[in-house]
């Protein structure tokens, strides 16, 4: 094979495999949902400081359009909690939870189930608002 061949093969690889990147960033920002601990089922909602115990979550899409408000099934459970939070954040498709503070459990949960975790504290739309303008990596 002659070396101008070799080059066309190599960058029209190479020019695919870029295409490959960028659509899959794109379709995955598409696809991304956000969870929010929450006090209230209100989108103007404070973050709630522990994320287990919260008595909602609040879902947003990838926009930041306020989807639902969720009731934490662990908000009163005595163990394992951890594991029904992130249930419940896998069976709604989020991506990505936003909250004050988590711990060690929690966190480990989260990245076995590839979801990504974001400290945040405030107000719920303000950090929703922080998100869809610099989405995480």
């Amino acid at each position: 094979m002659n070396s101008n061949k070799r080059r066309t093969i190599v960058l029209a690889l190479g020019l695919s495999l870029l295409l490959l990147i960028i659509t899959g960033a794109e379709v995955s920002a598409q696809k991304m949902k956000i969870a929010v601990p929450s006090n209230s089922s209100d989108k103007n909602a404070m973050i709630n400081e522990e994320m287990g115990r919260a008595p909602f979550f609040l879902l947003f899409d990838h926009t930041g359009q306020f989807l639902k408000a969720v009731d934490n099934p662990a908000r009163n459970q005595s163990g394992g909690v951890s594991k029904t939070v992130v249930e419940l954040l896998v069976k709604n498709n989020i991506s990505v939870v936003m909250g004050d503070s988590i711990g060690t459990k929690m966190k480990s949960a989260l990245i076995n189930h590839d979801i990504q975790y974001i400290q945040k504290d405030g107000p719920v739309y303000g950090g929703i608002a922080s998100i869809i303008q610099k989405p995480p990596l």
